[in-house]
């Protein structure tokens, strides 16, 4: 595994030493931890996004999210994004997701 070096900003130390009080736990468990959540969220962004300009299909949506296609699916309806699909679509999602 890589090595990442960050110099977080005064706000951000704040936090993390604050967490590691709380949780007992070091510095790099909670960093690792802030950037898998900040990463899955930005996969989701980028995929919801994508999906709303009719770029990628729901289950490339879901794919590029690295999440299920049902998870994809209450995604879009937590945030209110209309789910724009054909009967074509829904024939081409159902065969990438049998793959």
């Amino acid at each position: 595994m890589g090595v990442i070096s960050v110099r977080p900003t005064p706000d951000l130390e704040r936090k993390i030493k604050k967490l590691m009080e709380f949780e007992k736990v070091d510095k790099s468990s909670i960093v690792r931890r802030a950037l898998e959540k900040g990463l899955n969220e930005e996969l989701k962004r980028l995929a919801l996004n994508l999906y709303v300009e009719r770029k990628v299909s729901l289950a490339k949506a879901a794919e590029i999210a690295e999440i299920s296609i049902r998870d994809m699916i209450e995604l879009i309806k937590e945030r209110g994004i209309s789910l724009n699909m054909t009967v074509e679509d829904l024939k081409k999602d159902f065969e990438e997701a049998m793959k």
